[in-house]
């Protein structure tokens, strides 16, 4: 497949006319749906996907403000928490995700302003 097709394939102006049955019933074909926990798109955006994750780590690392500010747990014990916990939830399968300048900027002012607020 040439690099032109491949392109064609993943963009918002392909269409397929292939009808996808199982067990006779006709498969619906969506926008975007939920599996998994994460939101697949038919156009490979992962705008949903992604606000989604800032949202969730946000209500995670919010959860967690009583650690934050107890001054009895040592730095190195708080940001190993930070990591496990609210950078898993931030990352989950963002590998995958095709992200904007703009996106990568917004999910590193996310991380810095979580870690401003934890130190």
């Amino acid at each position: 497949m040439n690099a032109a097709k491949c392109k064609i394939m993943v963009s918002d102006c392909w269409k397929d006319s292939i009808v996808v049955r199982a067990e006779g019933a006709k498969i619906e074909v969506v926008e975007d749906f939920c599996y998994l926990g994460s939101h697949i798109s038919n156009n490979g955006n992962c705008d949903k996907e992604y606000s989604t994750r800032l949202g969730k780590a946000s209500s995670v690392f919010s959860r967690l403000t009583n650690i934050w500010r107890n001054k009895d747990i040592n730095l190195t014990t708080k940001v190993r928490l930070y990591e496990l916990l609210v950078l898993s939830t931030l990352l989950y399968s963002a590998d995958l995700w095709p992200l904007s300048v703009t996106q990568t900027k917004k999910l590193e002012a996310a991380h810095h302003k979580f870690q401003r607020r934890l130190l």
